[in-house]
């Protein structure tokens, strides 16, 4: 690193300090002692996405109905089954910097229950479908077998399966990594990013890249990793080369709730003790087009909640009291009774970075030395081990394993095709609606879906598309005419 005065040069510059922005500069280190590397970030992560997950170490209960038929989204599934496998060793490494080992829970139980809709069962097939091809170990086990799965009456599960995803304390797991870099001279700096200037003087590789924090510091680097979540857009409109590019981050946002009981309850007892042994995560699929329930246990009765999902053109700092009921009801209904007895935080809002195509943005942008580590949505933690080990050997070495698909430079890519999208947008529209306490007739189910499907149509029709899908989750952006003209950006045809 050299100095002068407040401006400091370094070979590396990672915008961001969570779990992709920590996690490119441990594999920085860990790959080249020798380069100097300085991280961006406010210490208080407001609005981080990794402080607000549980964490869940997703994988096999994430995938998706028909995913590997289509190839970016089974590229996006592969990306996850390859981090999957690199966890134990990453945790095992990490806790050289953790007063305790940092392990993986493994263990993940799906639910299919009268509450969800007939697409969370097609899921929930597909998933069994899809480990058994390929020889990953699960169950289908009885409810009842589950001793702490003790729901009411109406949330009674139909089927229950066992699979291998896991967890881990994403705010340990951050920790650890703040020690790496206080110990092996990664610079970290407890700022923001104020100004973004990329030089376009030949030759590249130069350090033509200056960014002014937050602290009046100035930092010049050829290189910069922009893995700040959502945040990162704002840096991108800095730079018109990269704005007319790169699809636009959104905000995705979500809260969780940090559950507990009351001392009384511990030491006195009165509810069904089950509900503070449960060890292992407890969840849904997919649902309403959002990350459905889930509970991460964090042990002695105390355990995540979540999440709420929305995907937003402009961040809201306050959760949605609609999405937070759901939660606490559903956690009632579906796991334990016992939890109508918990005492409860709020965690977030975090914001998950998705894409206008909701595709990853990972690796060299058209423009030399401008990295992203980005657009990962709810798979970001879970992914860092492989994504930031892979963006490091490519700044260095020039090779990695990184889908070309997912350049931050292209077009946006189609979520399956129109008609899948559509079929994609009702159902999640319509369980959604269920969730939240639809009930229909048993002669309007069809209409309600076609309407639902109607007023899709009309978007699309709005917008002159045709052989591309939206996204069931951003199709309310293309509605609205302020949002679609910010985001609109070049497509791809649907594959």
């Amino acid at each position: 690193m050299a100095a002068i005065a407040n401006r400091m040069t370094f070979d590396v510059v990672i915008v961001g300090n969570a779990a992709l922005g920590l996690g490119t500069a441990y594999f920085l280190r860990q790959q080249d002692p020798s380069v100097s590397i300085a991280v961006v970030g406010p210490s208080h992560r407001r609005g981080a996405a990794t402080t607000t997950a549980g964490a869940m170490i997703n994988c096999w209960a994430e995938i998706a109905h028909g995913q590997f038929e289509n190839p970016a989204l089974a590229d996006r599934a592969e990306l996850t089954i390859a981090a999957h496998g690199l966890w134990d060793a990453h945790a095992a490494a990490l806790s050289e910097f953790d007063a305790e080992p940092l392990k993986v829970g493994w263990t993940t139980y799906i639910l299919n229950n009268a509450l969800g809709s007939p697409h969370e069962v097609r899921a929930v097939d597909y998933i069994i479908e899809t480990m058994s091809k390929r020889g990953v170990k699960h169950d289908v086990v009885a409810p009842d077998s589950v001793p702490w799965l003790k729901p009411e009456q109406r949330g009674q599960a139909t089927r229950v399966v066992r699979c291998p995803d896991g967890h881990i304390d994403s705010r340990k797991v951050l920790a650890a990594y703040e020690r790496f870099c206080a110990a092996r001279n990664v610079v970290q700096f407890d700022a923001t990013v104020d100004k973004f200037e990329v030089g376009m003087r030949l030759p590249f590789g130069s350090a033509d890249k200056t960014l002014t924090l937050s602290d009046g510091s100035k930092l010049t680097t050829k290189t910069v990793v922009l893995a700040n979540g959502s945040f990162a857009q704002a840096l991108v409109d800095q730079v018109p080369g990269l704005r007319r590019e790169v699809p636009r981050l959104l905000w995705g946002a979500g809260s969780g709730i940090d559950v507990t009981f009351p001392g009384w309850v511990h030491k006195y007892g009165g509810l069904d003790p089950t509900a503070l042994e449960i060890d292992a995560v407890v969840r849904t699929t997919d649902r309403g087009g959002a990350c459905g329930v889930h509970l991460v246990p964090y042990g002695r009765g105390e355990y995540y909640l979540g999440a709420s999902s929305g995907v937003w053109f402009e961040p809201e700092h306050q959760p949605r009291l609609h999405a937070i009921h759901v939660l606490m009801r559903s956690v009632v209904e579906e796991i334990n009774k016992g939890f109508f007895w918990c005492t409860v935080g709020l965690r977030g809002p975090g914001f998950r970075p998705v894409s206008m195509d909701t595709f990853p943005l990972l690796g060299q942008s058209h423009l030399p030395g401008v990295w992203f580590a980005n657009g990962t949505k709810r798979d970001g933690f879970t992914l860092s081990p492989y994504i930031c080990r892979e963006l490091a050997r490519d700044i260095l070495s020039g090779q990695s394993a990184l889908p070309k698909r997912f350049a931050p430079s292209r077009k946006l890519i189609s979520f399956k095709n129109k008609e899948q999208a559509l079929d994609d947008y009702v159902s999640a529209d319509l369980g959604g609606e269920i969730q939240h306490g639809l009930q229909l007739p048993p002669y309007a189910h069809a209409r309600y879906r076609d309407a639902i499907r109607k007023t899709a149509e009309s978007i699309y029709a709005k917008r002159g598309i045709e052989g591309f899908g939206i996204h069931p989750e951003l199709i309310h952006l293309y509605e609205n005419d302020e949002f679609y003209a910010a985001c609109n950006h070049p497509r791809d045809k649907a594959v």
